[in-house]
């Protein structure tokens, strides 16, 4: 009988990929929803504040499931299938039940978490933060069962049923705003978070029924589950993970300090800035991170050079230009995205001046995203823990130092750290190595520098002797931007498309579809 084509590594890929495109175009429909329903205002910003350390701790809570139930699951599993069935059972109880606890103590500190953030506010504005807070801690036992039983199906090659699950979020949230946002206000969004996450729940219980029997009152003893968790690995990985994500809480701590909307306006100069990160450096980190451990475990020093000169071309080909759109013409996108409804043009300014720090950071942080895995594939994580606290701490320091720059300074500060990831990195990992021409990124950063400042020039000439006056004109300029930018790197014959078209190759799509 053939192996059904969602449960092949090949066809899996392919499934989550699409899914993953409908999610975050879910996403940003979502976040468009929000700019015509809020736009600015303070009351998106409570939201804000509220939401993060909630969201915060489900985002971790799926990265321990993932990282410490796969491994000891399939060991467990590999000899003993009755005794990984109770491996299960006792990571799902622990998981949910911690998952309530962590709740239940943030419910009866929330005031005093609140109040941290949010010193000079009004009573009515910590009230409604504190409201939003109270109503998200409510999806964190729901997200603790969701993390495990999302580990359990991909160990058994069942990929879809957890990508399927990401949707079930955001539509809950698009629908509840579209129809109650107007009586409910800022509320509806961590009351549709709710909901979405208990449809995930439930979504994934049923789905795992096939696999596990869930008579959770029994078959638990026997296992102690501290001795994975407390594994220094896994222990690193989510030091690792939880730091990172960190920066919204520290940004939010500043709330306070700068203007009505400088929060949202942060919030959504992200959600541009990253979009690309997720599409592109992420699907490029996990194409490289297999096949760069393949040869450092085979000790092919050449072919470890080539993957990491590839990964560092790549990125610079694409987010260099990409870079150069958010610095010069961001105004333009944000108007698409979201100038509508309570959005205004004033909004647009704002949120594109926090876009164009951000921008600043872009090709450095893709290339770290590669960076990242190529640290777990060397066994280097502990040293990628201490770039990371200490990435993290300059954050914090220059959030003190740059919050008089208002959001704009916030954004500095991401940056700045942003590219400090990046530097450590490079140079650690040129080093433990052995790279031989450790002078590529610079190059490569050079070149493509001058190509796209020789691109502005051409259009900002020729945007002069024909006046931009609609958004549809500023469209058309940021394509021939990137035409006349790809034009001349093929006039030049230049290595950055050699490299693309090896990198498509190795997808061999004929061969992933016909995989099932």
């Amino acid at each position: 009988m053939s192996q059904k084509f969602t449960s092949t590594i090949a066809g899996a890929s392919i499934f989550i990929s699409i899914v993953g495109l409908l999610s975050r175009g879910l996403g940003f429909i979502r976040e468009m929803i929000f700019a015509n329903n809020f736009g600015l205002e303070t009351e998106f910003d409570l939201y804000l504040v509220g939401a993060v350390l909630p969201i915060t701790i489900n985002t971790v809570l799926l990265y321990i499931g993932q990282n410490f139930f796969i491994p000891e699951f399939q060991k467990i599993n590999s000899s003993d299938a009755e005794a990984a069935q109770k491996y299960f059972k006792q990571s799902f109880i622990t998981f949910v039940a911690a998952g309530a606890l962590i709740s239940l103590l943030l419910f009866f500190t929330g005031d005093l978490i609140i109040n941290i953030y949010m010193q000079s506010a009004s009573q009515a504005s910590r009230e409604i933060a504190t409201k939003v807070f109270n109503i998200f801690l409510l999806t964190i036992p729901f997200s603790a069962g969701v993390a495990i039983l999302s580990a359990l199906l991909q160990t058994v090659y069942e990929f879809k049923y957890p990508a399927v699950s990401l949707l079930f979020l955001n539509i809950s949230i698009i629908v509840l705003l579209l129809f109650f946002s107007d009586r409910f206000g800022v509320y509806i969004i961590p009351a549709g978070y709710t909901l979405g996450s208990l449809l995930q729940f439930g979504y994934l219980l049923f789905k795992s029924k096939k696999f596990v029997k869930l008579n959770l009152l029994t078959g638990t003893e026997g296992f102690s589950l501290s001795k994975s968790i407390l594994s220094s690995s896994i222990v690193i990985i989510i030091m690792i993970e939880s730091i990172s994500q960190l920066y919204s809480i520290f940004d939010r701590f500043f709330y306070g300090e700068i203007s009505s909307g400088g929060i949202a306006s942060l919030n959504y100069a992200m959600i541009i800035w990253f979009l690309p990160v997720s599409i592109f450096s992420i699907s490029l980190a996990t194409v490289v991170f297999p096949t760069i451990t393949k040869a450092i475990i085979e000790s092919s020093f050449d072919e470890i050079e080539k993957i990491y000169n590839e990964s560092i071309s790549m990125n610079t080909f694409i987010f260099i230009p990409l870079t150069f759109i958010m610095f010069f013409y961001g105004d333009t996108l944000i108007r698409i995205f979201f100038e509508r409804g309570k959005f205004s043009e004033e909004s647009t300014a704002i949120t594109f001046g926090v876009l164009r720090f951000y921008a600043l950071s872009l090709a450095f942080y893709s290339v770290y995203a590669v960076f990242n895995k190529i640290f777990y594939s060397i066994g280097k994580a502990k040293l990628l823990l201490v770039i990371t606290i200490t990435g993290l701490l300059l954050k914090l320091f220059l959030n003190f130092v740059l919050v008089d720059l208002q959001q704009e300074g916030l954004a500095l500060s991401t940056c700045i750290s942003f590219i400090f990831f990046f530097l450590a990195s490079y140079i650690v990992l040129n080093t433990k190595l052995k790279i031989k021409d450790r002078s590529l990124f610079i190059k490569d950063f050079i070149f493509h520098l001058t190509n796209c400042t020789i691109c502005l020039i051409s259009i900002k000439i020729i945007s002069d002797i024909n006046e931009v006056s609609n958004i549809f004109e500023e469209v058309l300029v940021i394509a021939f931007f990137m035409l006349i930018y790809l034009f001349n790197l093929i006039l030049i014959k230049h290595n950055a498309l050699v490299i693309s078209n090896r990198i498509f190759k190795r997808l061999n799509l004929n061969k992933l579809f016909s995989a099932g």
